[in-house]
């Protein structure tokens, strides 16, 4: 993969240089014909529907109607069953009742047809068992056949002018957003609302019956038309073919942007690690969006701003946000907002600056963000036209904003509509129009400069939030996904120990981790006195005493370790004192120099695998929100970007006067410990090294446990 920071990251190339041959949803989201069963003469009626917007959106293929109590319906023949129809049809639509549809859909996979959609939601009172959902299910992963639906609202392909829906979509030019709902009202709320949000796709899976969200977002990469594929999704039921989409989005470039909700729900296990007790469900998921590049976002009115920025032809390359505005008021509203969602201003060089306190109206400031409007009389689309040409011309600049007040039949300065037009045709500048109000009525205008590439984004949060999505997107490009993860000789080995024991303990743990090339600290495992301090002597003043009793997880919580042991009658105090209370087997390990305390976890999650989080460390892990998560295995750049992201990082990096801890050791032990976590995610449940103490000098795993698959 290319590195991109030092140039825009270009639209998408032609998907076809990826994909050698057609998807399998071809025939159901790109039908020829279309059969509809449970067709109806009778207006407002789902049945009837389905036809009148297949036709009112001018799909040219055939219709056939289905209904035996019906010969013809408007100018279409109507045929009494789908074995009566001139041909297999590309796609089934079954408009009946959930009693009727299992029948229908056993006759249209007989017959041959492509692909179905169901709009029932397939419950039935009193119904057999396995009920009729499951057994829909069973009948069309058998036959291979895909359905959209049930419980769904359809889909719109407007570039094939197949929409298929007893929803009434308004007229639409096809566009570059791809929306994926598995909420119908979702898909109707941002589909039929907002005429600057243009679509190549609306699908709404509903219950998935055979075709996920996952496979759908492979449909979108498929289209050629596609530059960014809007998702709100309930619940994964493909997890291994949605990384799979979502990396092939990666590779080909096209942005993937994500509302998930039940964010709040936790893992439904009990967890015996620090980590497990940390990672929820959630969690995981950012994990996953985070290695491939997918925007998590709040809600369905920032995923809307967000994918009409993002389906526009021109992205932002390095650089900050530079912006034009009409008010000082807005400027300062701007600045205050702006750090709330990620977004840093550019820092303009000096000939900019120059170049614009020439222009602007004295008691101005020729900075940036810049106000330019001053009074009355001036000629405000020359000034903005010009402030225009300094702004996106200045080196630093990665986009480009304009902000003024402006609605549909009126605007206090209608040519600065005609300005940012002029600016969109002469540049290849990312380039966006604000509103800083959403409650402005602007749609027509908004359009108008839509068709012209200009998104506009009404509300200054959305735009910014917008913004500072499109800039992580254009950051995380900047390092390299995972290296095939080197496995020692030794993994089948400690794979079978943590099969047979099911948890290791903390020594055990040690070596494995030591043997997989981790930096461990110093220990010996000792029963008795004599052994005591005999190991004292072998390590070297000062020396920490843990505890080493079978089982006993987190020792901080028993008060069983004691640190900074100076000397021998020290060390005799110190163990007659922790034997007495957990037992005579202890570990003697070499006191660490002061450092920073790092904390390393991994959760094996059900559905995405095992997943390692970076926090800061000891006692500190589960009382600060300090942590990222991160799809194992990863490199060391990936790991270097994760601990760099951690408010502890300014500790590491030597603020306060501290001398720099040795970041680098750090980052190629947690990426380490990713490779272990791959290595191991057919039996290990959970595992922490905690702390890992890093030094100027060096980087020590203190202590560490793992929990098998059949030990917690």
């Amino acid at each position: 993969m290319s590195n991109l920071t030092d140039k825009p990251y270009p639209i998408p190339v032609q998907i076809s240089d990826f994909f050698d041959c057609g998807h399998w949803f071809d025939r159901m989201l790109s039908p020829a014909s279309i059969a509809i069963v449970g067709a109806s003469d009778r207006p407002g009626r789902p049945g009837n529907m389905v036809q009148r917007v297949l036709q009112a959106h001018g799909f040219a293929g055939d219709i056939w109607p289905v209904n035996p109590n019906h010969d013809r319906i408007g100018e279409l023949v109507c045929y009494p069953d789908l074995s009566e129809l001139p041909s297999a049809p590309d796609l089934v639509v079954v408009v009946v009742n959930s009693s009727r549809v299992e029948v229908a859909v056993q006759v249209a996979i007989d017959i041959g047809s492509g692909g179905i959609v169901i709009f029932s939601n397939n419950f039935i009172e009193q119904d057999v068992v396995p009920p009729l959902l499951e057994r829909l299910k069973t009948l069309c992963r058998n036959a291979d056949i895909p359905v959209c639906g049930g419980n769904g609202m359809g889909f719109y392909n407007y570039d094939s002018h197949a929409l298929v829906s007893f929803d009434s979509p308004p007229e639409r030019p096809s566009g570059y957003i791809s929306l994926i709902a598995h909420s119908g009202s979702v898909m109707t709320y941002l589909a039929n609302t907002d005429p600057r949000l243009m679509f190549n796709l609306v699908v709404s899976p509903g219950q998935e019956i055979h075709g996920t969200v996952a496979d759908y977002i492979q449909y979108a990469l498929h289209m050629p038309s596609t530059r960014v594929i809007a998702v709100f999704i309930e619940t994964i039921r493909d997890p291994e073919g949605f990384v799979l989409a979502l990396s092939k989005a990666r590779e080909i470039r096209i942005s993937v942007v994500i509302v998930k909700v039940g964010a709040t729900e936790q893992s439904a296990r009990m967890a015996a690690s620090h980590s497990g007790a940390i990672a929820g469900d959630d969690n995981v998921f950012q994990a996953i969006c985070d290695r491939y590049g997918a925007i998590r976002v709040r809600d369905i009115d920032e995923l809307a701003a967000t994918a009409l920025l993002f389906s526009q032809k021109h992205r932002p390359g390095s650089g900050g946000l530079s912006s034009l505005l009409d008010s000082g008021g807005l400027r300062e509203q701007m600045v205050d907002l702006a750090s709330d969602f990620g977004v840093t201003f550019t820092r303009l060089s000096e000939s900019s600056r120059n170049q614009l306190a020439s222009i602007l109206e004295y008691g101005l400031i020729p900075d940036n963000p810049v106000d330019a409007m001053g009074s009355i009389s001036a000629d405000v689309a020359e000034t903005y036209s010009q402030c225009l040409d300094i702004l996106g011309n200045d080196p630093g600049t990665a986009m480009l904003s304009l902000e003024f007040e402006f609605r549909d039949g009126f605007s206090h300065y209608p040519s600065l509509l005609e300005v940012a037009k002029k600016w969109r045709n002469k540049s290849d500048q990312s380039f966006i129009v604000i509103n800083s109000t959403s409650r402005a009525d602007n749609n027509q205008k908004a359009l108008e400069l839509g068709r012209c590439g200009i998104p506009v984004i009404n509300g200054i949060s959305l735009a910014l939030a917008a913004i500072g999505n499109a800039f992580r997107y254009r950051d995380h490009r900047m390092y390299p996904l995972a290296d095939i993860p080197s496995i020692p000789e030794t993994a089948q080995y400690h794979e079978a120990n943590i099969l047979r024991k099911g948890n290791i303990e903390e020594a055990e743990t040690l070596l494995m981790l030591s043997d997989f090339g981790l930096p461990v600290v110093e220990f010996r495992l000792v029963k008795n006195t004599r052994q005591v301090l005999e190991a004292a002597e072998e390590l070297g003043y000062p020396v920490v005493l843990k505890s080493a009793r079978p089982g006993l997880l987190h020792k901080s919580e028993v008060m069983g370790v004691i640190t900074s042991i100076q000397n021998r009658s020290g060390l005799l105090d110190a163990y007659r004192e922790l034997s007495a209370r957990l037992g005579d087997e202890v570990i003697v390990a070499a006191m660490l120099g002061d450092g920073v305390e790092l904390g390393f976890g991994m959760v094996n999650d059900r559905q995405f695998g095992p997943v390692v989080m970076v926090s800061a460390g000891g006692t500190h892990i589960e009382l600060f929100d300090d942590r990222r998560f991160i799809k194992a295995p990863f490199s060391t750049e990936e790991a270097w970007h994760h601990i760099q992201s951690l408010k502890i990082c300014g500790l590491l990096e030597g603020c306060w006067g501290r001398v720099p801890c040795r970041m680098d050791l750090a980052a190629t032990a947690l990426s380490r410990f990713s490779e272990v976590a791959s290595t191991l995610k057919d039996c290990v449940l959970e595992m922490d090294a905690n702390p890992v103490i890093v030094t100027p000098h060096d980087c020590r795993v203190a202590d560490a446990m793992v929990v098998g698959m059949d030990g917690g």
